[in-house]
């Protein structure tokens, strides 16, 4: 394939010498990559920017030495001139190009003093970067309109039958980047999740331009046909971080493969022109130098001759198509949208998946042998009004319940092969008022017996490589860890143990929301996975990331011994449980800060460990002072807890009343 990329994410507070990253240039290539993606945001020192220059953001002088001694690798540029605009909003100087005043992470499209700065900036990296390739970002603009004048423009727009005006304001914002780029010699590149939802600002930018097709848990081919042939696009899977408290193996390794082979089936049409694989976020402990095997591994998947997908590893079933519906329409959008709806359910090992039309959207449960258990709306706020009712009877066609009778419950099956093994999902179909709803069950003793190592095969055999220990640390891990239950199962959004943890400033949530599970059977299993990851470490690095899941898991029972003694009467005990919580943060701001040293890894992590012990500390006290009664009743342990805790405000006044929340 023409493009083989995996982009490195600076804005999420990496800091890398120019070492660090002639290390991953020389990763790159031995891989079989051909370009690397440096994710930027704020983290580029954009000369038309000073005030908005982190300490040890990437600088125009790294990204020229870069450019002179990997002349093989192309260096592709990734910023963001709309959404994720936020490093640059939370500066003093950046507040005022805010959509709402600090609120979100976008800018206003209807600014000419933004549309001025994103032009600008824009031009510092076409001066910078030789790259054929600029990509202007434009992901998850979920702001669109919230300010009085683009919400004056998207009524002005709307005027016209059938005009998105969130679309007219997306594309009026991006097309004059994109023909600036190609003014300049060089081609654009946009994100693809916005066109998904607002089809109509695709008709605003050049046909050149082209769309990143992101998609991080199911195969890309439904959004391959939605977003269809007029602009070139890139396949975009990505390393399962964000979502895990180091990575999820199995589930990286299957979308890698699933793009990688919707990309080589489409290699004679000229519509796709390769993979960029993605990896975000690693701060909150995550690391980047743990990472570098699976880097490794998903380059030689998109290679030539990528390892053979072992037996078990997932893909797209065969269904077995009712009388009467040819393969034409076997074909169509929907079809093949409730296909990989199958798909999803047969790769994640479901035994019963609910979809419910709940206000012209589709709730999905899932429940899954594996323990991925899963809830949350199936489809985005654009595509809703437009494919739910459609899509609950697409499914019911796939199984053979007529359209005939919608008032009464009906019964059917969804049959086919999948991995070379029959499949059956029993489907029910209930009607008004408690639908309409669908469930789909199989007999988990149907499942067969579940090897997740197996699907990650790859990946696995890239640190086993390294060494025995690598290997053993990557999967305990990358998957045993994930057996655990709980907060470590797999799910679609990010880690919320390393969130409440450390970004929301108050380390008891992380208690608040896992204490009751953390402190039986998962934390257990957990514990064991991180001593024995612990003492197979090949390296600062991964003992780092280990020491983070053992500190998290016992800092969240400490938390819960405390509270139950705090309960009983018995303040001192309370501090006592809660006292070597401190040494706890101590020494996670240690491993921050070597891994910043180590490998350019996040330094606000080192402070948020520093507010992490200071906050406990602060409760301490609390409990000396208050939890003997002495307020004349006993605060909560969760209010106590809290940072905006007020002696005195029995009712928690900062709490009701939300508007004071802001």
């Amino acid at each position: 394939m023409p493009l083989r990329m995996w982009t490195y994410d600076l804005a999420r507070e990496q800091a890398p010498t120019l070492d660090h990253l002639r290390r991953l240039c020389d990763l790159s290539l031995q891989s079989g990559y051909n370009a690397l993606g440096l994710y930027l945001e704020h983290r580029f020192a954009y000369p038309s920017a000073p005030w908005a220059q982190g300490a040890g953001c990437l600088t125009p002088e790294m990204v020229r030495t870069l450019q002179e001694e990997f002349k093989d690798l192309k260096l592709v540029p990734l910023v963001n001139l709309l959404g994720h605009f936020e490093g640059m909003l939370y500066t003093e100087h950046g507040k005022r190009y805010a959509e709402s005043l600090f609120q979100g992470m976008q800018a206003c499209p209807s600014s000419p003093a933004f549309f001025e700065l994103a032009h600008q900036l824009l031009d510092d990296v076409i001066e910078v970067f030789t790259s054929d390739l600029i990509h202007l970002g434009g992901d998850e603009t979920k702001q669109l309109g919230e300010c009085p004048a683009c919400q004056a423009r998207i009524r002005y727009f709307q005027q016209g039958e059938g005009i998105d005006g969130k679309a007219r304001i997306y594309g009026l914002h991006f097309g004059p980047l994109a023909r600036r780029t190609l003014a300049r010699g060089r081609l654009p590149a946009l994100w693809g999740d916005m066109f998904l939802q607002h089809p109509q600002a695709l008709d605003l930018v050049p046909k050149e331009t082209i769309i990143f097709n992101w998609q991080y848990l199911t195969p890309p081919e439904w959004s391959m046909e939605q977003l269809g042939a007029r602009n070139p696009q890139v396949l975009c899977p990505t390393l399962h971080t964000y979502n895990a408290t180091w990575c999820h193996l199995p589930q990286a390794e299957r979308i890698v493969r699933a793009h990688a082979n919707a990309a080589a089936a489409a290699e004679s049409n000229a519509v796709v022109l390769g993979v960029c694989v993605t990896t975000w976020e690693a701060g909150l402990f995550g690391n980047y130098e743990t990472l570098l095997p699976a880097i490794k591994a998903c380059g030689k998947l998109l290679g030539d001759d990528p390892p053979p997908q072992p037996r078990g590893a997932g893909g797209n079933p065969k269904l077995k198509w009712p009388g009467g519906m040819d393969e034409e329409e076997a074909k169509a959008p929907l079809i093949r949208l409730a296909t990989v709806i199958v798909a999803m359910a047969l790769n994640d090992y479901t035994h019963t998946v609910v979809f419910e039309d709940r206000g012209g959207n589709l709730w999905r449960e899932v429940s899954s042998a594996v323990g991925f258990d899963d809830e949350g709306w199936l489809l985005d706020e654009a595509h809703a009004q437009i494919l739910a009712e459609p899509l609950i009877n697409r499914l019911r066609a796939l199984s053979c319940i007529t359209g005939v009778g919608r008032s009464t419950q009906q019964s059917g099956a969804i049959e086919g092969t999948f991995d070379g093994q029959p499949f059956r999902f029993d489907v029910r179909y209930d009607p008004p008022p408690n639908g309409p709803r669908l469930t789909l069950t199989r007999d988990p003793r149907t499942i067969g017996r579940i090897d997740l190592e197996s699907r990650a095969s790859a990946l696995l055999g890239a640190f086993q490589a390294e060494s025995k220990e690598y290997g053993e640390w990557a999967r305990l891990m990358g998957v045993e860890l994930q057996k655990c239950g709980g907060t470590f199962m797999f799910g679609r959004i990010r880690s919320s143990l390393r969130c409440r943890l450390l970004l929301y400033g108050n380390p008891f949530l992380a208690w608040l929301h896992h204490g009751k599970e953390l402190s039986g059977e998962v934390g257990e299993k957990a514990l064991q996975v991180a001593e024995h990851a612990l003492s197979v470490a090949p390296n600062a690095a991964a003992r780092g990331v280990s020491q983070f899941l053992k500190s998290a898991v016992e800092f969240v029972r400490m938390a819960e011994q405390a509270r139950q003694a705090y309960a009983e009467g018995l303040p001192g005990v309370a501090v006592s449980c809660l006292t070597p919580a401190r040494q706890i943060f101590d020494d996670l701001a240690k491993v921050a800060k070597a891994s910043h040293l180590n490998f350019g890894g996040s330094l606000a992590d080192a402070e948020r460990c520093v507010a992490a012990k200071e906050h406990v500390e602060r409760v301490i006290r609390r409990i000396k002072d208050y939890g003997d009664g002495s307020l004349g009743y006993l605060p909560a342990f969760e209010h106590i807890t809290h940072p905006k805790f007020i002696p005195h405000d029995q009712g928690a006044w900062w709490l009701l009343n939300t508007w004071a929340n802001e």
